[in-house]
């Protein structure tokens, strides 16, 4: 199940912004951030844990052929991807200014299930992937043999604790997170070792754990979590398979500074046409004059600044009453990202509840298809 952070700075404006934070912080230090790659003590190196999962490699067709005779995966489409981590002791350092613990909402139910406190890490990371695929069958009817197509949805989440752990005392909180779930006495499974890591699995979920990292797959019912979660350790052991070496996630992440808290997404391109096709189908398939109404309505929902927006990635570094931020914007093509939109945006919603409030020393850079917003709020603007 995921899990998400309910604060109003990370669900405005459907996940732009201020929606997914990675992080950095070795328990006891809040300061001298890596960048991505350095994978040193102070936090995640993004680029070695997000995993470009292949949906082929993980889709059970057995899941098919139980339902229908001749059922055939016929297509799919990667619809979103988020990941969100934290540094737990940079909250607790901060903590008269951030009043409450709700970073570290996030990764709670993991950190129950493995037995670990928010406490004993250096950091936390989650991963949530989605997909849209299309499959085929038949079926005996009256009049003879028909064909059908569905659209289906399915989605994983990968989350990782960091931090130095006992792989016998994580086991028996993960039996015993077994037994409390299990209705019908099912144990939790031995699925071997694989890269360092100890496997186990339980009614869909996998686990692996070594004495530096616990990281749990849950997907949907279709989907195989061994397969991966071994795909997220070998992203991490053999820098193979990971987010990075797709185009979009290497255009993100080249410009994406850890912190304290943090969080990214991909998505489809944020366009009229695409929200049209997503909430009523193919648009060439809307009659002429619905189609002109529905254009100005999404017209008027979308800012000139977002339009092809394809991902985003914000960093938060907690210095006392004054936070650092580090926005990345992320966009279709360079024609698409405008400097001056964002800005405009960004001048105008920086009071007590908008997206951007009491944003400082704001500057912004054109790196090709990204835009860079660097500046500081107060910390309790996060609120």
């Amino acid at each position: 199940m995921r899990e998400d952070i309910s604060r109003r700075t990370l669900l405005r404006n459907g996940g732009i912004g201020l929606v997914a934070m990675s992080t950095a912080g070795l328990a006891g230090c809040t300061s001298s951030l890596p960048v991505v790659g350095d994978d040193s003590a102070s936090g995640p190196a993004v680029d070695r844990w997000l995993v470009d999962l292949s949906f082929s490699d993980l889709f059970d067709e057995s899941e098919l052929t139980d339902e229908y005779d001749d059922g055939e995966l016929e297509g799919y489409d990667r619809t979103g991807f988020e990941f969100d981590t934290v540094v737990p002791q940079a909250v607790f350092d901060n903590e008269e200014e951030l009043v409450v613990y709700w970073p570290l909402e996030q990764g709670s139910e993991l950190r129950s299930t493995a037995g670990v406190t928010a406490t004993d890490l250096d950091w936390q990371l989650t991963q949530h992937v989605e997909w849209e695929y299309d499959v085929t069958y038949t079926q005996e009817t009256w009049d003879g043999t028909q064909s059908y197509e569905d659209e289906r949805s399915a989605s994983i989440d990968i989350g990782t604790l960091a931090g130095t752990f006992d792989p016998a005392d994580v086991e028996d909180s993960l039996e015993d997170w077994a037994d409390d779930q299990s209705a019908e006495d099912e144990d939790l499974s031995s699925e071997g070792e694989y890269e360092g890591f100890d496997l186990y699995a339980f009614e869909g979920s996998a686990f692996g754990v070594s004495e530096s990292y616990v990281v749990r797959v849950a997907g949907s019912q279709s989907l195989d979590s061994v397969e991966a979660l071994e795909a997220a350790i070998d992203v991490q052991t053999t820098s193979v398979g990971g987010l990075s070496e797709t185009d979009d996630g290497d255009a993100l992440l080249a410009q994406f500074e850890s912190a304290h808290f943090a969080s990214g997404e991909l998505h489809e391109p944020r366009t009229v046409e695409s929200k049209i096709e997503r909430q009523y189908g193919d648009i060439d398939d809307i009659p002429d004059r619905q189609r002109d109404d529905l254009e100005e309505h999404f017209e008027d929902r979308l800012d000139d600044w977002e339009l092809g927006l394809v991902g985003s990635a914000s960093a938060y570094e907690f210095d006392g009453d004054m936070t650092d931020v580090h926005e990345v914007y992320l966009y279709e093509t360079e024609s698409d990202a405008d400097a001056g939109e964002l800005r405009d945006h960004v001048e105008s919603n920086r009071d007590i509840t908008d997206q951007w409030a009491t944003i400082e020393d704001l500057s912004i850079d054109d790196e090709g298809r990204t835009l860079v917003l660097s500046g500081r709020v107060r910390t309790r603007a996060l609120l």
